[in-house]
């Protein structure tokens, strides 16, 4: 695994040193369509690797696509801009983006970019805490990717409705929606989405302290993982799989499922998995009343998540006003943690357990 990392690095510092020859090959491309084509897909393969460049390209993709006069084309470049802000954590500008894309998909009636707009949107709205506008959006590329027979998008539709249906505590909905999209992943094969609804499912059980049928359904998924070296969310299934246990009292077995998580998160410098295990290595040592290295790990915990969401939290922030109006979206009120040791039990169960469900993000 990590001779792929390695080499997939490498890949990138290659085409980043000879980005202005591509860039001239692409600009020399008569056709204007297959040029805004050309650099859409260059933007969006480094949309993770270099944003910095992938938002140069967004930009003349923009431009080019102005030129070309092609509505869907012009869709496409601005739902790039939207994913690279969305990505940057700037909400009003990722939301302006793909509200204007899904306008140019509606406006020439294509319901596969329709479905890829709704579907971002709804990520949108996810991330700064308005699920009815989110379920609406997801249900609005359920829809559309119904009508184009996308199954792959059906399920991640699913998915994501589902993780909406677990913040708004209607659990059974919501393994509803993971064994529907399960139904669907397996049709096409996709194991990666499998292992995916296995984990949120097996999730949700543990929530409701089905300890035993959750741990079937986690494992099942870490053997899917292992299959496909998913090395990165092989951490999160060993981090969840060791929640179980906690929860039952078996801490040898905890122990160890803490040790694999924490060997991929120090090999791979994975911090997003890592604010998860230290919560998870809160629970272990407040389970057996070591309420010192409980609140160690917790404080750890702390740092690292408000050091990962510091911008992230000040976008979430902001009101849509005319969005909420119109879906007649409620405010939900969230109330103050401490960091007492006493109240550990009581903070696990508030902002734990979402964090180890899994989201589908373009």
């Amino acid at each position: 695994m990590k001779l792929i990392i390695i080499s997939i690095l490498l890949s990138f510092a290659g085409f980043s040193q000879v980005n202005d020859s591509l860039l001239y090959q692409i600009k020399t491309i008569e056709n204007d369509t297959e040029r805004v084509n050309q650099l859409y897909k260059t933007g969006f393969d480094i949309r993770n690797t270099d944003p910095e460049l992938s938002y140069k390209i967004a930009t003349l993709c923009e431009k080019e696509a102005l030129k070309s006069k092609s509505v869907v084309h012009l869709a496409k470049s601005n739902n790039l801009l939207a994913l690279l802000f969305y990505k940057k954590g700037d909400y009003t500008k990722a939301l302006q983006y793909q509200k204007k894309s899904l306008q140019l998909s509606q406006a020439i009636n294509n319901q596969f970019w329709i479905a890829i707009n709704q579907a971002n949107l709804g990520n949108i709205y996810s991330d700064i805490n308005y699920p009815k506008l989110a379920e609406y959006s997801y249900l609005q590329s359920l829809q559309a990717s119904n009508q184009t027979g996308n199954t792959l998008q059906i399920a991640r539709c699913l998915i994501n409705i589902g993780v909406l249906k677990h913040e708004q505590k209607e659990f059974n909905a919501a393994i509803k929606q993971f064994e529907e999209a399960m139904k669907y992943a397996n049709d096409i094969g996709n194991q990666e989405l499998m292992a995916d609804c296995y984990n949120n499912i097996g999730t949700m059980l543990r929530e409701q302290h089905k300890l035993d049928s959750a741990l079937l359904y986690l494992e099942e998924g870490l053997k899917i993982r292992q299959l496909i070296d998913n090395e990165f969310e092989l951490a999160d299934s060993y981090n969840n799989i060791a929640m179980v246990y906690v929860l039952q009292k078996n801490f040898n077995q905890a122990s160890n499922y803490i040790l694999l998580a924490n060997d991929i998160c120090s090999r791979y410098q994975y911090p997003e998995a890592l604010v998860e295990l230290y919560q998870t290595q809160s629970e272990f040592y407040e389970a057996q009343q070591n309420f010192e290295q409980a609140n160690i790990f917790l404080k750890k915990y702390y740092t690292l998540k408000d050091s990962l969401q510091q911008i992230d939290q000040e976008n979430k922030d902001l009101i849509f006003i005319d969005e909420e109006i119109s879906l007649k979206s409620k405010n939900h009120s969230t109330s103050n943690t401490s960091n007492n040791w006493l109240l550990f039990p009581l903070i696990i169960l508030l902002i734990g357990i979402p964090l180890f469900l899994i989201r589908y993000k373009r």
